[in-house]
């Protein structure tokens, strides 16, 4: 209850104003001092980047953090840095400062300016309002004197931001910024760069441009020349330890715009290096090479047959020949990179490769023949899927020599890329930083991580969608009624306590239209929607004072996000808009019986059903609550839901039939081959059932071990149907294909039903199920 009373405090003084109605710009007010400027959309995106051992020092704010996480806005926040201070701004609104309790914080006005003094323990925070944004810092006379300042450059830049990336940083005029260009070679004086980031599992991806202000820019080096493809993957070695790598569609034209940045004498050389599209040094376990690419091979072997044929030796019959023009990787691709000495070479195909250890050519050729290049390592392909297909300019390190580029904290990144696409004003830059994990060859199942909660599991783990980058991430609920959101490498983003337990599934809406997603369910006496952040929504949380009673139904019926919210109360449906407000036009009078199963939407043709069951009878409604199918007679239900099977309403009676129930009303009972205690899940042209210990699918009955099985659950992910079970009493996980072919290397541990999803958009699927009554466990499924 600390820090609250203060903002109860500027939330008066700031209604009471006036002044914050003026809008303007949010880079008018951003200090010209400061040389950093972080972008995010949400807390949660920036504290989860700040938490890990990332090279980024920008991102090591934690105490900023905590200074501003009383603001509660769906708005952009900028934190920008000096070497001195620090402020943070966002658009203010009247519920911008969140009040929930109340603490001995001190505030008060300062003299009769608009700024206010905050004082919590040891820290102290100044703030006013701004032309309508909120700004914060902990220098007083920053805040004070602050005044709005036209910065063109700046703010056209940051329309260029990426509105979805998790977060985005804009250095200015930093040379220590190695992230970008490796400053100690290249002397970098660019007003503004920018990057986007987006955080996948372990992995930090970044995309930004850099203006023609550098020293590489203003001599055009890359004038009037293409990127190019990499096709000098398939000659550097899969265990190569970091390469760099430009790329040009004519040599003579790049090497004349070289020749200008560096005041040399243009190359009139008739060599190798005219054939050439691309060239890199790269540095192995061994030593260094230059890698050359050329675009026809028949010539680069005219070029070298002198020296072939002179004096040569053969190595797993490619011939490493002398070079006599060792020194002349020396200065010509400076300053990208520069091979002191190459008195030995090689040709194969297209690609020639010099040196001057014979060890280093002779594990490049072994490498080659071997089918062991980058171009076949399962890393860089993962990494590859970040990067453009061509690019002028290419940087790869793995661990070893991150470090050093950076010279950045890099701990256990083992896969990174910078690449930069020049353009005629301005050069693209897209990179990735992995902590890359080799994925065993052929079938396998491997642990990728667990969570351990405090308490135990209530909801088991489910799969929820990221909209920032389509990833996917985990919801679970504890027996405290805590919900938790998990990110796909295992972080606990936030916990948030709800009243009572979620009923059913979390289901997924975007209420504003924007591609936002957020969580909608309910619990006994509660109807939620909450965002990614773990706040409520609009005029959410609901209350109802009689308990709901099945979980919250979310209807769309045409696909255009006009969401109905149905809550079920005994024998009782209530319709709700996302505006919490009730739609007056479905009107369904009460239930005979009590509502005994979920009402569902399922569309057939153009026409729209609510089904569900109550008593003996399955109700079938329009979309304005009334009846739109009288079913004729009744069904002895039981205790599984109605799904739509084969274009009919479909279930399982109590004794043990499989009822179908067409858009006539008909009802149809057929005898089924399990017991009548069995579960039953469908697609719409799948049906699996679980009995004792036989699962059914389709037409095809499988005799498992004795045991506990949870109900069958069907999954459709790149277009093939998984079926799973868990035997709760051995604690086993079962997956099957659409055939009940059990796939390979199953069953494996698990205590509870499981949620199949690809979670961070790389190959294989991740298996989240639980380990014990407190710890989800993931897998990776290869």
């Amino acid at each position: 209850m600390k820090k609250h009373l203060l903002y109860i405090i500027i939330l008066v003084s700031f209604s009471c104003s006036e002044r914050y109605k003026t809008k303007t710009d949010v880079s008018e007010i951003i200090p010209s001092s400061h040389h950093t400027i972080i972008k995010v959309n949400a807390f949660s995106d920036l504290k989860a980047i700040s938490q890990k051992n990332i090279p980024f020092k920008e991102f090591k704010i934690e105490d900023l953090l905590s200074k501003a996480e009383f603001l509660n806005t769906t708005k952009p926040i900028y934190f920008s840095i000096s070497d001195n201070n620090y402020t943070f701004i966002t658009e203010y609104s009247k519920s911008l400062l969140q009040v929930d309790s109340i603490s001995d914080i001190l505030s008060k006005k300062i003299l009769d300016n608009d700024v206010i003094k905050t004082v919590n323990n040891k820290d102290t925070l100044y703030h006013r309002i701004i032309n309508g944004f909120f700004f914060g810092s902990e220098n007083y006379k920053l805040v004070d004197t602050i005044k709005k300042k036209s910065n063109p450059q700046l703010k056209k830049l940051l329309t260029t931001i990426d509105s979805k990336a998790e977060a985005s940083i804009i250095f200015k005029n930093k040379s220590d910024n190695d992230l970008i260009l490796k400053r100690n070679t290249l002397k970098n004086s660019t007003e503004y760069e920018v990057l986007d980031l987006n955080m996948e599992g372990d992995d930090i991806s970044y995309s930004g441009f850099v203006r023609n202000n550098d020293t590489l820019f203003r001599k055009n080096v890359f004038r009037n020349t293409i990127p190019q493809e990499f096709d000098l993957a398939n000659i550097i070695p899969k265990d190569v330890e970091s390469f760099t790598r430009i790329a040009f569609d004519d040599y003579l034209i790049f090497s004349e715009n070289i020749s200008k940045l560096n005041a040399t004498e243009k190359d009139s050389t008739s060599d190798i290096l005219n054939l050439s599209n691309e060239v890199s040094v790269i540095k192995t376990k061994f030593g260094e090479a230059i890698t050359i690419g050329t675009l026809d091979e028949n010539l680069l072997e005219e070029v070298v047959s002198e020296e072939l044929n002179a004096n040569s030796e053969a190595f797993k019959d490619v011939p490493i020949f002398k070079f006599e023009k060792d020194s002349i990787f020396r200065d010509r691709f400076l300053p990208f990179f520069s091979l002191e000495k190459a008195s030995l070479g090689f040709v194969y195909g297209n690609f020639a490769v010099f040196s001057n250890d014979k060890k280093t050519l002779q594990h490049i050729i072994s490498q080659k023949v071997n089918n062991q290049t980058l171009a076949t390592s399962e890393k860089f392909k993962d990494i590859s899927m970040q990067l453009a297909d061509e690019s002028s300019y290419l940087i790869y390190k793995n661990g070893e020599g991150l470090y050093d580029f950076l010279n950045r904290p890099a701990k256990g990144y083992n896969a990174n890329a910078v690449q930069y696409v020049y353009e005629t004003n301005f050069a693209h830059i897209n990179g990735i930083l992995s902590k890359y994990k080799k994925r065993p060859s052929g079938n396998s199942i491997t642990d990728d991580f667990t969570v351990s909660l405090t308490s135990e599991i209530l909801m088991q783990p489910q799969t929820v969608k990221n909209h920032r980058n389509n990833s996917y991430e985990i919801v679970v609920q504890d027996v405290l009624n805590n919900l938790y959101l998990i990110s796909n490498s295992g972080q606990i983003l936030w916990k948030r306590k709800l009243e009572g337990g979620i009923l059913g599934k979390v289901k997924q809406i975007d209420i504003y239209k924007n591609g936002r997603l957020q969580l909608a369910f309910a619990t006994p006496n509660y109807v939620y929607i909450i965002d990614r952040n773990g706040k409520d929504v609009g005029p959410f949380p609901k209350k109802f004072n009689d308990n709901i009673t099945k979980p919250l139904s979310v209807f769309d019926y045409d696909n255009r996000k006009n969401y109905r919210l149905l809550v079920t109360q005994n024998k009782s449906l209530i319709m709700y808009n996302t505006e919490a407000k009730r739609v007056n036009g479905f009107k369904y009078k009460k239930a005979s019986n009590t509502i005994s199963s979920q009402p569902k939407h399922f569309k057939i043709g153009s026409k729209d059903y609510i089904v569900f069951s109550q008593g003996e009878k399955l109700e079938v409604l329009n979309r304005q609550g009334k009846e739109r199918i009288t079913v004729k007679g009744n069904i002895e239900f039981s205790n599984n839901s109605i799904y739509l099977y084969q274009n009919k309403f479909t279930t399982l009676t109590n004794t043990g039939q499989l009822a179908q129930v067409d858009t006539d009303g008909h009802i149809k009972l057929k005898p089924f081959d399990l017991d009548t205690n069995s579960n039953i899940n469908t697609t719409s042209k799948t049906l699996v059932a679980m009995s004792d210990n036989k699962l059914k699918i389709k037409s095809k009955i499988l005799d498992l071990d004795f045991g506990n099985y949870t109900m069958p659950r069907i999954f459709y992910l790149y277009d093939k149907i998984y079926i799973s079970t868990t035997d709760l009493d051995a604690k086993k996980v079962f997956i099957y294909d659409s055939q009940g072919k059990l796939l390979p290397k199953f069953p494996v541990f698990g205590t509870a039903s499981i949620d199949l999803q690809n979670l961070d958009k790389k190959r294989g699927l991740e298996l989240i199920t639980q380990s014990d009554n407190k710890t989800i466990i993931v897998y990776k499924i290869n």
